[in-house]
């Protein structure tokens, strides 16, 4: 199912440069592409992020603190709606937001114009992906194994209350018809003669919003949390005992908000089950964005 990748306002980071010249074809004037990956400030320092009307905090009181936020990206995609393409050639990679915002890719000799047809994809990791910035050779190798396209873990905390979070996803994501989080255009312009920058940028908040029917959801953590094990580390699967229409506390008891039942409302999100697992999956598929607000049409396949 194809949707459009709808979120609030917040500010996008700018990162390190780590980079990889690939050759573009192209005549004419050409220039330089880089493209970094971003999972902003939360993805680094976790939630409660921000400050004023751009906090981004828990509404149930939860703070959360990641360890691991790692991300398979198997292309990019670089086109003209006259037919044109600037024949980029990116590897897989695979990054750590948690460590930083790599540059994954550097394209030189790209004809220099407007490109309004952009696209990339989250996919698993191969054994072809390579690591970019700070991340380990053994969490590429470990995202390789698993087949998982997001390996996302850490802690959350409330008072004396801590709950550790490890979830590996290996849903495969079509980012398409990206529009310019910068000026509201569509793709991106490549400058003669010189560096163009653009950023995919990740927004991790998505994952914990309570609605996909309106323009102000709240995050919260409270259903996670009631489903944590004996070991205390909740996962995917222990996810999927948590119903979205019949939300429960750990004692059984229904989570309430106000003496009303807590619900969360898919709206357009693609989920085959009203679980909580299925929820997430659909909210990872809305997670990837252009140049920091920039939005894209995605699929989830």
């Amino acid at each position: 199912m194809t949707m459009n990748n709808t979120h609030r306002p917040r500010r996008a980071g700018i990162g390190s440069l780590i980079l990889l010249a690939i050759v573009a074809c192209g005549s004419g004037s050409t220039g330089t592409l880089e493209v970094q990956l971003s999972g902003e400030e939360a993805s680094q320092v976790g939630f409660p992020v921000g400050e004023g009307e751009g906090l981004i905090a828990f509404t149930d009181g939860w703070r959360i603190a990641f360890d691991r936020v790692l991300v398979s990206v198997s292309e990019i995609h670089v086109r003209a709606s006259d037919g044109d393409d600037a024949l980029v050639m990116a590897d897989p990679v695979v990054v750590d937001l948690h460590l930083g915002e790599p540059i994954a890719w550097r394209f030189e000799n790209v004809p220099s114009r407007r490109w309004d047809r952009v696209s990339y994809q989250f996919a698993p990791a191969t054994s072809a992906s390579r690591g970019v910035g700070d991340i380990s050779a053994d969490d590429v190798q470990a995202m390789a194994a698993g087949g998982h396209s997001f390996w996302i873990e850490g802690t959350a905390t409330r008072g004396e209350e801590s709950v550790a979070f490890s979830w590996q996803f290996d849903a495969s994501i079509e980012n398409t018809g990206c529009i310019n989080g910068m000026d509201e255009t569509d793709g991106l312009v490549v400058r003669e003669s010189g560096v163009s920058g653009v950023q995919l940028t990740v927004h991790f908040d998505h994952l914990f919003f309570d609605s996909y029917a309106h323009d102000d959801p709240q995050l919260r953590f409270d259903p996670i949390a009631a489903v944590a094990g004996d070991d205390g580390v909740v996962t995917l699967e222990e996810l999927a005992s948590q119903s979205i229409v019949d939300m429960r506390d750990a004692e059984g008891a229904p989570i309430l908000i106000d003496g009303a039942p807590l619900t969360y409302d898919p709206g357009d999100l693609d989920i085959p089950t009203t679980d909580l697992r299925a929820y997430m999956i659909g909210a990872l598929s809305t997670t990837g964005h252009f140049n920091g607000e920039g939005h894209c049409d995605y699929e989830l396949r």
